[in-house]
């Protein structure tokens, strides 16, 4: 890496470490890992949001490369914070990318520090979500020691449907060498797989029944209704509604608030793994229901980073369809022919569509993505 870039990244990740320690009361945990070591090796962990990686890099030396994904390039601010004040690595999520690969290598050949989430999204309810089988293979492969770095609390503090977080939020961050190389070559890929898997494994709700953390601050489950649209009171769908510290049900008039430790109060479930795993599979059984949505809907082009506005619509989904439709387009999703689906950001559905890449604006975008993957797992038995 050249010395004045290196000496200008240091600089900037100075400040931005300056500013994110001061909002954040981060604590530190080091186990057989020296933080001043030198690369290449992976930085790998548990993924809650976007902060990961920089907090992930501020005790160590240099940072850890991101492998991020595609679509984060189509945002001016962010495609100039990973192409300018720092280098990344650009990966379609839900897709083999074999640019992706050789990038890494590139970087690694470099002696750089590669910092990857198998997870590849962030969590959704709380805790570690399924992670990529391939990224064991990378390791595999690439017999470089591996680093985990676990976090704790993060969820509680800004989950990915709330645009803010808790005020002076606690988040522990423990750091230990996961694999080295020498152990790499006598594993198999599953063995690296599975021991990769439970390592960073987290579910901040049991973590903070023990630690009784506060996460105090205003509108904390102003959002939720991104991610939760299943009502353990009724068993209706996409009709829960969010404000303040405060989650609704529309159609029963259930609700529940929020307490000081992020556990929810007044419903069935008191926190959103469990809730989760309910509506999940209350979904599975109500995939023949008719949804209706508002959405903006967006055609990307990821060759040039540009999105391409289409105005607001109206989003009907029935019989395996997604029917959008406003005063200018009026398409017909096939589900059964979607493929690369994924939710980023807080309010984001993307996917491939036959030769083009679609994203919709939506306060529903966990409820399309689970129709489309339920149906998408349904066609693989049939």
């Amino acid at each position: 890496m050249n010395k004045i870039k290196y000496s200008f990244q240091m600089v900037v990740k100075f400040f931005v470490k300056l500013y994110f320690l001061r909002v954040y009361k981060v604590s530190y945990v080091f186990k057989n890992f020296d933080s001043k070591r030198e690369g290449p090796y992976f930085l790998i962990g548990n993924h809650v949001h976007f902060l990961d990686a920089l907090f992930s890099s501020f005790p160590i030396k240099g940072y850890g490369i991101p492998v991020t994904s595609s679509f984060v390039f189509t945002s001016f601010w962010q495609r100039f914070a990973l192409t300018v004040l720092i280098e990344s690595i650009g990966k379609r999520k839900g897709q083999s990318d074999i640019q992706t690969i050789r990038d890494i290598r590139k970087h690694i050949k470099k002696g750089h520090i590669i910092n990857v989430y198998p997870e590849g999204n962030t969590s959704y309810y709380g805790d570690t979500t399924e992670s990529v089988y391939a990224t064991a293979k990378l390791f595999k492969l690439q017999k470089i020691d591996v680093v985990c770095v676990k976090t704790k609390g993060s969820y509680l503090s800004k989950p990915r449907w709330r645009k803010t977080r808790t005020k002076k939020s606690f988040v522990e961050i423990e750091f230990f060498t996961l694999f080295t190389t020498e152990q790499l070559k006598s594993m198999s890929v599953e063995e690296i797989y599975q021991k990769m898997t439970d390592s960073y494994y987290q579910n901040d709700y049991e973590w903070n029944r023990e630690r009784k953390i506060e996460y105090l601050g205003k509108d904390r489950l102003e959002g939720v209704h991104r991610m939760i649209y299943g009502c353990p009171e009724c068993n209706s769908i996409n009709h829960i509604i969010s404000k303040g510290d405060t989650i609704l049900c529309e159609q029963c008039n259930s609700e529940g608030t929020i307490n000081n430790y992020g556990f929810i109060e007044g419903t069935k479930f008191d926190n959103f793994v469990d809730w989760g795993k309910f509506q999940e599979k209350l979904l599975k059984q109500k995939l023949d229901e008719r949804h209706e949505f508002e959405i903006e809907l967006i055609r990307i082009d990821l060759d040039k980073f540009k999105k391409h506005h289409l105005g607001k619509a109206s989003l009907v989904y029935e019989n395996e369809i997604f029917h959008v439709k406003n005063s200018f387009v009026d398409f017909k999703f096939n589900i059964k022919d979607i493929v690369g689906a994924v939710f980023t950001e807080y309010d984001e559905f993307s996917f491939d569509y036959k030769d083009d890449t679609y994203m919709f604006i939506t306060e529903r975008p966990k409820l399309i993505l689970d129709i489309t993957n339920f149906i998408k797992e349904e066609q693989k038995y049939v």
